[in-house]
């Protein structure tokens, strides 16, 4: 597997010196000599804001010009909330194939999220064979797990006392392991791994971006999708799979997202939901500034 390297540079034959990059990123990662931008790489982490605002086009990734903005964006703010208010994570997919395109198109939007880390790959597994081979590594993982904390009674009585949490836990990995046998949903039609390395700054909250910018454009494709947090636990300690997957030894998977057409109806828009909002309002302003 491959590290993606990518290179922002100026095409200087294209720049007209209006000076706004530097202007909006000067002294910090684009400065100014003999009236052109100069990238600082030591501090730039290819957010490419500066590809955006160029005028001219004169900043490049990998040597592509980016693509001119002909007209305003029409989308409704209205559709887009209908679409993420009937959003659903699915539990059950039909057994119905994604096609290669769909598939690519989901995979391909991605680089628009506003990730600041580019060091990330994107594995796409739809062999089923694969597919049941994670799903049986995570069972074992977790059946182990279960019978570490749950087999003995004097160990469930003091850990659910130490944590109340641990009972719903306890159910869920019993529902898992005996009642579903499954950990990977039944009809998942592909699996997408962010893998990456860890350790890098925002290389976790980058994934999140990228996961989330997939799951609301497959959505608007009529295709459902579930992150499945358990397949990465079990993956990230399953060296066996990951050496089979070819994922470099010191990355981590990042987040693993189920594909599939839903076979759930999705018939309401569930209310009485929201989250605590604080309001910290400065003298003269509105609200009390309390949480709900």
């Amino acid at each position: 597997m491959n590290i993606t390297r990518l290179i922002v540079a100026l095409d200087a034959g294209r720049c007209t010196r209006c000076g706004l990059c530097v202007e909006r990123f000067g002294d910090y990662c684009i400065s100014q000599l003999n009236g052109l931008p100069v990238i600082d790489y030591h501090i730039c982490n290819i957010c490419q804001k500066c590809v955006a605002i160029c005028p001219s086009q004169a900043i490049l990734v990998n040597n592509t010009a980016p693509e001119k903005i002909d007209s305003a964006i029409s989308l409704k703010s209205g559709d887009l909330l209908a679409l993420l208010a009937r959003r659903r994570s699915t539990k059950i997919f039909k057994e119905k194939g994604l096609s290669e395109n769909t598939l690519k198109s989901i995979i391909d939007v991605s680089k628009y999220a506003p990730n600041q880390n580019k060091n990330i790959d994107i594995i796409v597994i739809t062999d089923r064979e694969i597919v049941d081979h994670i799903d049986t590594s995570a069972l074992n993982l977790y059946r182990r797990v279960y019978q570490v904390l749950f087999s003995l009674k004097p160990v469930i009585f003091f850990l659910t006392r130490l944590s109340p949490s641990l009972f719903t836990i306890k159910k869920k990995m019993e529902y898992d392991l005996f009642t579903s046998k499954r950990i990977v949903k039944p009809g998942t039609q592909a699996l997408i791994l962010l893998v990456g390395n860890r350790r890098v700054p925002v290389t976790e909250s980058s994934a999140h971006y990228l996961l989330s910018t997939m799951i609301i454009f497959a959505e608007s494709l009529g295709v459902g999708s579930c992150l499945m947090d358990s397949v990465k636990i079990a993956l990230n300690w399953n060296v066996r799979t990951r050496k089979k997957l070819r994922i470099p030894r010191k990355w981590s998977v990042l987040g693993v997202l189920a594909l599939g057409y839903s076979n759930e109806k999705i018939v309401n828009i569930p209310r009485g939901y929201m989250p605590r909002v604080q309001w910290n309002c400065g003298t003269g302003a509105t609200g009390n500034g309390t949480m709900r």
